[in-house]
């Protein structure tokens, strides 16, 4: 199947005029089999033919596990392979091993409440609980995954709202655990509770407000997460008028980085390494590092956009921070035609180095407060999402696809700094290595040690003082550079 349609209406938004002399044409295919990998795109035409190389690829694996439910977060346990969704009044655990849902559920301690209303989860760093916030019942429960045991802390709500509640928690290498307050149907105004704090090394735990004091100028109901390690936390207060983000710190834990940045966050990711997050924003993404610096603006070429497009809370990063991984909806959720799917991005630049459409629609919520749509594995290369045939929690389930090929990317270097001379050992965290990939760093090849698809090892060549460009090429041609990512001196 092959149609051929003209899209010059989208001419002006290009900066074409009448004069530009080619027609502007869109292609839409149906592919024929293959094998899982890269395959080449031509287009032959009686004017001729052109080729774009590994432009297309077959998923290793792509299926769907349907289970009816009421599902908004879901959270990757690689310690155990497990996927851990939260429905309302339980946590559905998905087996990736065995591949089905497990008849067991992580229920609260004691069994639902009648107001339960479970949201955000989150693994202590060495895996031994799982801490899960339940906005309606207004508590945080301690889970041992293993034997679905546990305890329940009374958290407690935010004055002046109808219904609040902890939505979301970062659990810390500190024994700590940062919980996400939101409220609903009450006052527009500020939070000053909204950030809560709790001590897991008190029995029971003990919880209080955040008492940082950089966080008591914060307000609003605050998006959290934290990195793999659990030693970095994030945070994006989604509020009029200011929309502040914040970062902790295990090396200093009795304090925050923040900053009055005009971002009132509607989503926000945290790369596993701690190195850098994304919040959308503004109507715009953003990465920033640990400082809270702003590191780039990802902003994806006009052609490769896609009108009525919805974004879809979920905004990932990568282990390393090397792409962003965006889910989205093609129009309005539900409705008649609309598809499920996720661009996967160079976090640096906002190229568009794939996109994905998932076997059925996601499954949707307003904002990052009510939902979080999609994760991945360690790697970037599994891709969980929560989707529905028909947008129903009827029809819903998780759509797992399996890339045969990450994306190459460059998340970090360190260090960042070296001789001259040469003789610097870098290590670059990225995405998408293959042995045998090769580096160059101001234009002269580096000694190149493959360690896993996320990490390479090089050491510097001589070259000129100053910054300078790197280049990663793998095997099979794909490349990636990064200007001024190291400097010689």
């Amino acid at each position: 199947m092959q149609k051929v349609e003209n899209v010059s209406s989208i001419a002006n938004s290009l900066g074409l005029d009448a004069s530009y002399p080619f027609p502007i044409e869109r292609i839409t295919l149906q592919t024929p089999a293959g094998t899982a990998g890269k395959a080449d795109v031509t287009v032959a035409s009686a004017a001729g033919s052109a080729t774009n190389s590994n432009a297309f690829q077959y998923f290793q694996n792509s299926q769907t596990f349907m289970k009816p439910g009421f599902f908004r977060f879901l959270l990757y346990d690689q310690k155990r392979q497990l996927l851990y969704v939260s429905d309302i009044d339980h946590a559905d655990v998905l087996d990736l091993m065995a591949g089905q849902f497990r008849a067991a559920r992580i229920q609260p301690p004691g069994g639902p409440l009648p107001n339960t209303g479970i949201r955000g989860m989150s693994l202590t760093p060495d895996g031994s609980q799982l801490v899960v916030a339940d906005f309606g019942a207004q508590n945080v429960y301690l889970i041992d995954p293993d034997s679905g045991t546990g305890s329940s802390v009374a958290v407690g709500g935010v004055p002046g709202f109808t219904n609040s509640g902890p939505a979301r928690v970062a659990a810390t290498s500190a024994q700590t655990v940062f919980i996400g307050l939101s409220g609903e149907g009450g006052s527009s105004g500020g939070c000053s509770a909204c950030l809560g704090q709790m001590d897991l090394t008190t029995n029971p735990p003990t919880i209080q407000p955040a008492p940082q004091p950089e966080v008591t100028s914060l307000t609003g109901s605050p998006l959290v997460q934290g990195n793999a390690a659990g030693d970095h936390v994030y945070l994006s207060f989604a509020s009029a008028p200011g929309g502040p983000v914040a970062a902790w710190d295990a090396s200093a834990p009795d304090q925050f980085t923040t900053s009055t940045a005009n971002a009132s966050a509607l989503d926000l990711g945290t790369a596993a390494d701690g190195t850098m997050f994304a919040i959308q924003a503004n109507g715009a993404t953003e990465i920033r590092g640990p400082d809270l610096s702003l590191e780039a603006v990802p902003v994806a070429a006009e052609l490769a956009q896609i009108p009525g497009r919805v974004a879809v809370p979920g905004l990932t990063l990568h282990p390393s921070g090397a792409l962003l991984y965006q889910p989205f909806l093609t129009g309005a959720p539900a409705s008649a035609g609309v598809k499920g799917g996720i661009d996967i991005v160079d976090a640096h630049s906002g190229v568009l180095l794939l996109r994905i459409f998932l076997p059925q629609p996601l499954l949707t919520d307003v904002d990052g407060l009510h939902g979080d749509f999609l994760t991945t594995d360690e790697n970037g290369q599994r891709l969980f999402a929560i989707t529905s045939s028909d947008g129903s929690a009827q029809n819903a389930g998780i759509s797992l696809i399996t890339l045969a090929n990450v994306p190459l990317g460059i998340g970090t270097v360190s260090p960042v700094t070296g001789a001259a001379s040469g003789g610097t050992t870098i290590a670059i965290r990225g995405s998408g290595f293959q042995a045998g990939a090769t580096v160059m760093l101001g234009g002269k090849a580096c000694a190149v040690t493959f360690k896993d698809m996320n990490t390479l090892s090089v050491v510097t060549p001589a070259v000129a003082a100053g910054p300078q460009q790197m280049v990663i090429t793998n095997p099979d041609g794909e490349t990636v550079s990064l200007d001024a990512v190291f400097t010689a001196n």
